[in-house]
């Protein structure tokens, strides 16, 4: 078989998965919960030492995941955002402030719950989530919806690369909202989150990535274009992967001591926050005029997050209380929804001017 043949199988084989990404995370998560010791072995393993502190695998995995997103990049209309850089600016805040704005209410609103522990455990795991950079998810789905690519590759870019400051903005933020023992967790994981270790496993990744892909597309587009099949397999390999170790320990407890109403507690408030930060994102691009292919960025920027890196931040920094992952990883699953529905809203709106930067 040439390798003409297996790229073309592989891109075949990554369309198809993308189409029912949902379900395979779904399928991921009950595997963590019905089957959890292999990836509570893998959590356990730290393959690197840096600054005397050890490196776990799940960040290395961010790292890898975090590096193909710039490998693949198509950042040769990037510079043009930056000439004239209100939507990005606009985006960039609105991804990290939005989420905090939005935990207030959900904080005020929790505040007569019957458990305290529960309470608290959903704002934590919300304000984890609500602080990390884009979803590099959010640029299929804005494509899907003809949103501007470039724009939406932007604000992944951006956000990312600006994630050593933005973290512990959002996660003090969201530690002010929370009280006890659980803002010192998000406190605690703030001064984490801007160390060196942060820098080396997303912003360098990032950047290497970026420059990586910039210089084999002007030297050698040919290679690049033949290793992206077999780069976007192992991506989607390391999603599916962070999925299920992430969602060990955690959702083992969920199907060992059921708490209905703690669940359904969980789902409308990570439905509310995502589905308000979309349309947040809306109607904020709406009222600054922005033209409809940055407005339908802007709002696909505003209510995906990245799900795995808060998932990896609390399995890492918040091992005892899992109760925290199960927010998260119900805001991963709700945004995927949501943004499904959101597009299906997009096809209908209309907007007077249609032009848009960098499109």
């Amino acid at each position: 078989m040439t390798s003409l043949n297996v790229n073309g199988l592989l891109t075949l084989l990554v369309e198809s998965a993308q189409r029912r990404l949902l379900w395979i995370m779904l399928l991921a998560y009950a595997l963590a919960a019905g089957w959890p010791e292999p990836g509570l072995a893998l959590r356990g393993v730290t393959p690197l030492q840096l600054a005397g502190a050890a490196v776990p695998l799940q960040a290395g995995l961010l790292a890898v995941m975090v590096f193909n997103a710039g490998l693949t990049a198509r950042a040769e209309a990037l510079p043009g955002l930056l000439r004239h850089p209100r939507a990005l600016l606009v985006g960039i805040a609105a991804n990290a402030l939005l989420p905090t704005v939005l935990l207030a209410v959900g904080a005020v609103a929790a505040q007569g719950w019957h458990s305290p522990h529960e309470a608290q455990s959903l704002l934590v795991g919300l304000a984890l989530v609500g602080a990390m950079p884009v979803a590099a998810g959010a640029t299929v789905f804005a494509q899907g919806s003809e949103g501007n690519a470039t724009l939406t590759l932007g604000l992944v870019i951006g956000s990312t690369l600006l994630s050593p400051l933005t973290i512990p903005l959002g996660l003090h933020l969201g530690g002010f909202l929370a009280s006890g023992p659980y803002a010192a967790d998000l406190h605690a994981a703030a001064a984490h989150a801007c160390s060196v270790l942060a820098v080396v496993t997303v912003v360098l990744p990032c950047a290497f990535g970026l420059g990586l892909g910039r210089l084999l597309r002007a030297r050698h587009p040919a290679l690049l274009t033949a290793a992206l099949p077999s780069v976007r397999v192992v991506n989607l390999a390391v999603v599916v992967l962070l999925s299920y170790t992430n969602a060990c320990g955690g959702l083992g407890q969920v199907v060992a001591r059921p708490d209905p109403d703690f669940l359904l507690l969980v789902a409308v408030a990570a439905a509310a926050m995502c589905g308000g930060s979309f349309l947040t994102g809306w109607v904020l691009a709406g009222r600054l005029g922005l033209p409809r292919a940055d407005a339908i960025a802007l709002a696909y920027a505003s209510g995906m997050n990245n799900s795995s890196a808060g998932a990896v931040v609390a399995v890492t920094r918040l091992p005892g209380n899992p109760a925290v992952l199960v927010p998260i990883l119900a805001y991963s699953v709700l945004q995927k929804i949501l943004a499904s529905q959101l597009g299906a809203f997009v096809r209908h709106a209309r907007f007077d001017d249609e032009t848009s930067v960098g499109r």
